[in-house]
């Protein structure tokens, strides 16, 4: 099929494929959960009306706009809510932010007009519906049928063909003859790295400084973590550039697998920062490579501009295999709470 049963360890599965729990017979009947008490429902352009639920099979989808793994869910739920919607099947997007800044709704509308979602959305900015879905990670699906009975429950991406089987068989359509098309993430991809100290782990010697602010210096950094040079602000849940001291600006580097780099990362407030550079294998990112948000800024360098607080595309589609990106902060201010890589 595809798809591999896993225990995962963090709220946030940094690279699973399609981790699939199918339902146990003590616990297929559940009853879908109510929505009383969310944060209200949004479109592009703003609020809109909750939609009929009654008698439908619904897909509630658990979500985060800085989330990759739900990111690149976006094209295959959209896909299936096209092709079903007329047979009964709504999804309904739960937008559960991991991190304070993503609760904003007009960020959140943002989001909705930047991937096209083309399906319900509604805020869960208190988690209130996280907590009675019972769930634990981003991407998330429950299915419920007609009735309202939970047929079937997944996590993290892929198994997309299953999903529409599932759907199928709640809508009482007859199964597919298809091939299944999902495929394993290659083991080696390094995984999403945190960068708080709530749940990261640093390449530098030193670790963390209690402290809080410090300047950190790391030679030769280990794969698959990061290492951070010059003064930086350390906090739960990300890391904040400082003023450059001694000519040392706030700088990082990590050495991944995988053949692109994606960062959720937030600008000083009420400021326009100077753009983050980045490097990758010690060159400006090749105009082939670049991801959606990095641009030219000289002959030499390459960057992006902190605009917003949200999850930017740095580098796509490089060969699969090992890399180094360097991310140079020259402004103070800036923070950096995950990195995530593409397989």
């Amino acid at each position: 099929m595809g798809y591999r049963i896993l225990t995962p360890i963090k709220a946030r599965l940094s690279f699973l494929l399609a981790a699939i729990l199918l339902i146990a017979p003590g616990f297929a009947h559940a009853q879908s959960p109510s929505l009383e008490g969310n944060g209200g429902w949004i479109g592009p352009r703003g609020p809109l009306p909750p939609p009929d639920l009654t008698g439908k099979v619904v897909l509630y989808d658990f979500w985060d706009y800085t989330c990759i793994n739900c990111i690149r869910t976006f094209p295959h739920l959209n896909a299936l809510y096209e092709k079903y919607r007329n047979r009964g099947l709504v999804i309904v997007a739960i937008h559960a932010p991991e991190f304070s800044f993503a609760a904003q709704p007009k960020r959140v509308e943002k989001a909705i007009r930047l991937y096209g979602l083309r399906f319900p959305v509604v805020m869960d900015k208190d988690q209130k519906l996280w907590n009675r879905f019972h769930n634990h990670y981003w991407p998330a699906d429950y299915l419920y049928d007609s009735n309202g009975h939970l047929v079937y429950h997944a996590f993290g991406e892929g198994g997309y063909d299953l999903l529409e089987d599932q759907v199928r068989l709640a809508l009482h359509l007859s199964s597919r003859n298809g091939r299944p098309d999902d495929a394993d993430f290659p083991e080696t991809l390094t995984p999403e790295l945190y960068a708080g100290t709530e749940r990261g782990h640093l390449g530098n010697p030193s670790g963390y400084h209690p402290e809080g602010s410090a300047l950190y210096a790391g030679d030769s950094p280990p794969p698959s973590l990061i290492t951070l040079h010059g003064p930086w602000r350390t906090e739960a849940d990300r890391i904040v550039s400082r003023v450059p001291q001694s000519g040392h600006s706030s700088s990082l580097t990590v050495i991944y697998q995988g053949t692109g780099v994606n960062a959720v990362l937030k600008r000083a407030t009420g400021k326009t920062a100077l753009p983050v550079l980045v490097i990758v294998d010690g060159r400006p990112v090749p105009e082939r490579y670049f991801g959606r948000d990095i641009r030219p800024l000289s002959s030499r360098q390459t960057g992006i501009l902190l605009k917003e607080a949200r999850m930017y595309s740095l580098v796509s589609g490089e060969p699969y295999g090992e890399h180094r990106l360097d991310l140079v902060f020259p402004d103070r201010g800036e923070a950096l709470y995950t990195l995530t890589f593409n397989p």
